[in-house]
């Protein structure tokens, strides 16, 4: 199971990087994308996501160090 929730972290914090950083180039160069979220709340921002891979690659390194070492 921990060898499970140890791939299934990486690979959501891999894609939550490469959201985090597709948002944060197009903000660098000024493109305004439709606001995501709620209307009328706040907008997602690539902040969002970059908290979130960072919860998925500790949960990855916390799953790898509870796996049996063969």
């Amino acid at each position: 199971m921990e060898k499970q929730l140890s791939a299934l972290g990486y690979w959501l914090g891999l894609i939550c990087t490469v959201l985090a950083l597709i948002f944060r180039a197009l903000l660098a160069l000024n493109v305004v994308l439709p606001q995501m979220g709620a209307p009328g709340g706040n907008a997602i921002s690539y902040l969002s996501f970059f908290h979130a891979a960072a919860l998925f690659f500790l949960l990855a390194i916390a799953s790898w160090c509870r796996t049996p070492k063969s």
